[in-house]
């Protein structure tokens, strides 16, 4: 089994951005102990992910934060931090996250310049904030990260945020596409064919890039690089991984703040709880993981799509639109020679 391990430790956060889909209610309710999390490192472990990514939320807001960096550290994972730029995030806390083990910091930022940066987060300062953070990062050796999230109102300034993040030195690009949730978020997310353009954006930045980009809850970007390179259909496990300076993140489990295990933190369906289950049980055994990985559940035109397995679509985005996990991704411009044939 191998995964992308994104581990919510705390829902609480200081913010309260607006593109945040991260439940402010209850924030600490039902959160797993300092003696749970450690179960669930172990379990993490055991697991051997290519990645884990602690995220909230706040990570900082808790107080066990840098024992359960040490913790991961010591059981030989390698701990990314998703840090927010709150009054926690000083350079003694980055420091201490270095000196118990974080081996990077993630970072947000939704825009080319502040203005646009805080007029979508909705937080006054947050881009200067963040910026700075960045600074103390690397000065204290953290290799840097940065989240995008791709929306009506971000995906013409990719390039530009490109242009910008370029100078911040920073490992990797993850570029998030949007899956609306709520529901009243369907307005902002981006049409199939601003997809395409924005893969076709993204791919140029990364012939040039000296980070690394990767495309979340986008997998018909995998299926846009095979067309590009006339890529043949068998050979759609090449565009599982890596893909020149760009990666498609498939394999992918995500923890809440209370032991849930969702295939993806957009979409609100678990497989089980790691109070009650192991990670490499929900993961391999449960009803939910194992119809996803069933391509023939699909149905519409993702079910007669020839890159079906290479791709699949954003089983997130259909659950958010339609309600019907297995319907097709509205955000895929692409129609199936067997349906085109059909008329």
């Amino acid at each position: 089994m191998s995964l992308n391990v994104v581990w919510q430790l705390t829902r609480e956060c200081g913010l309260g951005c607006a593109e945040c889909t991260t439940s402010k209610a209850h924030a600490r309710t039902h959160e797993l102990t300092t003696y749970e999390a450690y179960k669930t490192i172990d379990q993490i472990a055991a697991a051997k992910p290519q990645r884990l990514v602690m995220t909230g939320g706040d990570p900082l807001a808790r107080r066990d934060l840098f024992e359960l960096v040490q913790y991961a550290r010591r059981r030989g994972l390698e701990p990314a931090v998703n840090v927010s730029p709150t009054r926690r995030l000083t350079p003694e806390s980055i420091n201490s996250l270095r000196r118990n083990g974080g081996m990077r910091l993630i970072f947000a930022i939704n825009g080319s310049n502040p203005q646009k940066h805080d007029g979508i987060n909705g937080i006054d300062g947050s881009f200067a904030n963040t910026v700075r953070a960045l600074r103390w990062a690397r000065d204290g050796g953290l290799p840097t990260e940065i989240n995008t999230l791709v929306t009506k109102r971000t995906v013409s300034d990719l390039a530009a945020i490109a242009e910008i993040i370029d100078a911040f030195r920073i490992d990797a690009w993850n570029v998030y596409f949007l899956v609306p949730l709520p529901s009243a978020r369907k307005k902002e997310m981006i049409s199939a064919e601003q997809a395409e353009t924005a893969f076709g954006a993204l791919t140029a930045i990364a012939s040039l890039a000296k980070y690394r980009i990767r495309v979340n809850e986008a997998p018909e970007f995998r299926r846009f690089l095979m067309q590009q390179t006339h890529a043949d259909q068998g050979q759609w496990s090449d565009f599982a991984g890596y893909v020149g300076n760009s990666e498609v993140v498939d394999e992918l489990v995500f923890v809440s703040a209370d032991g849930d295990v969702h295939p993806s933190e957009f979409l609100p369906l678990s497989g089980g709880n790691l109070r009650e289950h192991s990670l490499r049980a929900i993961v391999s055994s449960s009803d939910l993981f194992a119809s996803l990985r069933d391509r023939s559940n699909l149905s519409g035109k993702c079910r007669h799509c020839d890159y079906r397995d290479a791709c699949g679509g954003s089983r997130a985005r259909a659950w958010a639109v339609s309600g019907d996990l297995f319907a097709p991704d509205p955000l895929c411009a692409y129609l199936p020679p067997a349906l085109e044939a059909a008329g």
